[in-house]
């Protein structure tokens, strides 16, 4: 019971010391140092869809390596490259339908070459994924790397930190609640004191005013500050008549003002034009000769002409000339137009004479 227990202990130590930092980038693989590989790939948040990749390197020399893989709860391949010109060497495909799957290769070298191996996949589910790989043959462990060490990238860090945490996929995992900021003291012990007035000594010539002011109330200082003004009328001023004085007011109302007649103009004995009665005369003559002409206006000759047309019925139709603008014949139409817009039309065929007499 003692020596299982031992060697149970010996083969965790041997497990746990074949398991070195994993790295993910195809530059910088990680070197394998002993004759067994074993690591764990975490399963990812819900809805992240990435696969984990681990890249490893080692050395093999002329024949064949052999290559034993058991993996638990993995969904993904592993690959062997060499390393100058990543020629694919072998692959090996597994699914999680199986717990444990156990798999190996032979793979033979002409000449000692640097191989690179490339784990990927992801577990199915919340449990983890385990690998663990053995080699041997012409297999050549690499030793510790010291100088060629894989760069650190840059981590991002915020400085103003929300107390949301949030996994890959943006998540919100945890809200931290936020601390109130404590008062700032130090600004109130920087401010300086108010200054207190300086004290008033008693008998002093400002406690006199300020004891004077308090005595008196406001409707002193009402009475004080306005006075009254009474206006009996205006002064009387004296006005001298003769040797007499009789006084009167001052101000004299304009109503009281008589008005002032202008003087009379002077006869110079220039005689002033007298108005004849040519004016008159001259403008009855002219309304008369207006009359006149309105009543004596010149006869039109054409008013004892007249146009006279007889119809084939008998009747006769006779209108001065002076009462017609136009007659004419229009497409067998006899069209007569008066001066009144009045206009009348026979047909020629029923016109027997047309004249102007």
């Amino acid at each position: 019971m003692f020596r299982l227990s031992k060697t149970v202990f010996l083969t965790a130590l041997v497990f746990a010391g074949s398991v070195y930092s994993q790295s993910s980038d195809q530059n910088y693989p990680t070197p394998i140092t002993s004759s067994e590989l074993s690591g764990v790939i975490k399963a990812r948040d819900i809805g992240d869809s990435r696969t984990t990749t681990y890249y490893y390197a080692f050395e093999g020399s002329q024949g064949d390596i052999f290559i034993n893989v058991v993996v638990k709860n993995l969904a993904g391949d592993i690959d062997i490259f060499t390393a100058d010109g990543l020629l694919p060497l072998t692959k090996m495909v597994f699914y999680p339908d199986i717990a444990t799957n156990e798999t190996g290769r032979l793979i033979y070298l002409r000449k000692p070459e640097r191989l690179l191996l490339r784990i990927q996949g992801r577990p199915p589910a919340d449990d983890p994924a385990t690998f663990r790989i053995k080699f041997g043959g012409s297999f050549i462990a690499l030793a510790p790397r010291k100088g060629d060490a894989e760069p650190k990238a840059p981590k991002v860090e915020s400085k103003g930190d929300t107390g949301i945490k949030v996994n890959s996929v943006g998540t919100i995992l945890e809200v931290a609640p936020k601390t109130k900021p404590e008062k700032d003291t130090k600004i109130a012990e920087t401010l300086p004191e108010p200054t207190k007035p300086a004290p008033v000594k008693q008998g002093s010539p400002a406690e006199k005013k300020t004891t004077e002011k308090q005595a008196i109330t406001p409707d002193e200082t009402a009475t004080r500050t306005k006075p009254e003004v009474i206006v009996t009328g205006p002064p009387e001023v004296p006005t001298i008549i003769g040797d007499k004085a009789a006084s009167r007011p001052a101000d004299v109302s304009t109503a009281e003002k008589k008005p002032v007649k202008p003087p009379p103009r002077r006869n110079t004995g220039r005689a002033t034009p007298a108005k004849t009665t040519k004016t008159t005369a001259a403008q009855a003559t002219e309304e008369k000769a207006d009359t006149t002409a309105e009543v004596e206006r010149p006869v039109d000759p054409l008013a004892s002409i007249h146009l006279v047309v007889e119809l084939k019925n008998g009747d006769v139709i006779e209108r001065p000339m002076s009462e017609v603008l136009r007659f004419s014949v229009d497409r067998g139409i006899l069209v007569v137009i008066g001066k009144d817009g009045k206009t009348t039309r026979h047909p020629i065929l029923d016109v027997a004479k047309v004249t102007i007499q």
